[in-house]
């Protein structure tokens, strides 16, 4: 009787002005309740679609990893950069080294030459300061006899283009010096080139029928005396003025190159020499900075040999043509003249190599 007067007198609380509080502290908790218990069944599932569930591997049997590749297709082509372009006004970027260097007087009575091979020689100072590598090579063309002039050379044969300039936000372009000649080779303004440019310019005149020419990478200087000086075949080469150790490159030795995303850097103070003879100890050029059959030691040669690329150019009166020279025309001279062009594909004779000879190839040395 107690049990169900305190059951009454309950409901009645609950009936009354109090009971509505407690029904809804009741609701809220039940409510909580719930979302506590369906946040716990998502989570679970949840971890258990992360776990993965180890399959049954018939003993003896190679199991091989399968790697997802992405539903996302990528373009297996990658974009290009745009090239650059000069923008507004431009100015030419000035050399830091002067193109002609103090002339030396040496005594050489007390070196024997071993071999030195009796070329003409020219003198670049007052003409072509900055034309070494035109001069080393028509020295070489008239030692075999062919009537070519420097100025001929240069005019019809050598291809030229844009020295390093600065455009009016402060970059830096160029043309590629293993493609063209950076400037003029008349003006002391000019840079100069390497030796893919020689090669083709050498291409468009010789008769490829009686002469040849070719560039050579990575040749010691003593390997090139014993394969061409002792055959009597004169060698240009890429060294410094006077032997002289490069300088470290400066911002204005860098630029674009112009119509492509590459820098190069220039080593300064690059010099084209023809290498004539030798001696126990040294090495003679015809320098035409300095002298004919001028010697240098044979370690000063080496290192600055090094630093420009070991890069050298061979003109050989072995012909490049071996078949039979076609007869001459009524439009075709039999001899050679200097005006004679060669086709596309016989320009491009040398150019292959020319990317051999980077400038991170050549920094390296530096």
């Amino acid at each position: 009787m107690q049990k169900r007067d305190a059951f009454r007198k309950f409901a009645a609380y609950l009936k009354g002005p109090n009971g509505k509080k407690i029904w809804i502290a009741a609701t809220g908790v039940f409510l909580a309740a719930v979302c506590l218990c369906l946040t716990g069944v998502i989570v679970h599932r949840r971890n258990a679609a992360e776990i993965p569930v180890a399959e049954s591997v018939t003993p003896g049997t190679t199991v091989t990893e399968v790697t997802t590749l992405p539903t996302e297709t990528q373009s297996e082509t990658t974009t290009k950069k745009p090239a650059p372009k000069p923008v507004g006004t431009t100015k030419p970027v000035e050399r830091d080294e002067p193109a002609l260097p103090q002339k030396v007087t040496q005594n050489t009575s007390k070196n024997h030459p071993i071999r030195c091979l009796n070329v003409p020689f020219i003198d670049q100072r007052k003409k072509y300061p900055t034309g070494c590598e035109s001069v080393a090579a028509v020295m070489a063309l008239q030692y075999y006899g062919m009537p070519i002039s420097v100025e001929t050379f240069i005019d019809r044969y050598l291809p030229k283009g844009r020295a390093p300039f600065m455009d009016s936000t402060g970059t830096r372009f160029g043309d590629d010096p293993r493609k063209v000649f950076l400037g003029n080779p008349y003006s002391d303004k000019g840079w100069g080139c390497y030796a893919p440019v020689i090669v083709n310019a050498v291409n468009r005149y010789i008769d490829k029928y009686k002469y040849s020419v070719k560039a050579v990478y990575g040749v010691s200087l003593d390997a090139l005396c014993k394969q061409y000086i002792d055959k009597g075949v004169p060698v240009l080469i890429w060294a410094t003025q006077n032997m002289a150790r490069v300088k470290k490159p400066t911002p204005a030795h860098t630029w674009t190159i112009i119509g492509t995303n590459e820098t190069f850097t220039w080593i300064s103070p690059m010099h084209c020499l023809l290498l004539v003879g030798y001696d126990a100890t040294g090495y003679y050029f015809n320098d035409s900075l300095q002298g004919k059959n001028y010697r240098y030691s044979k370690s000063s040669v080496q290192t600055a040999y090094k630093a420009i690329g070991m890069q050298a150019v061979i003109i050989s009166d072995t012909p490049a043509l071996t078949t039979t020279k076609p007869a001459p025309t009524t439009t075709e001279p039999e001899t050679v003249t200097e005006t004679e062009t060669v086709s596309e594909t016989e320009t491009e004779t040398g150019t292959s190599a020319a990317e051999t000879v980077t400038a991170s190839a050549v920094a390296e040395n530096v």
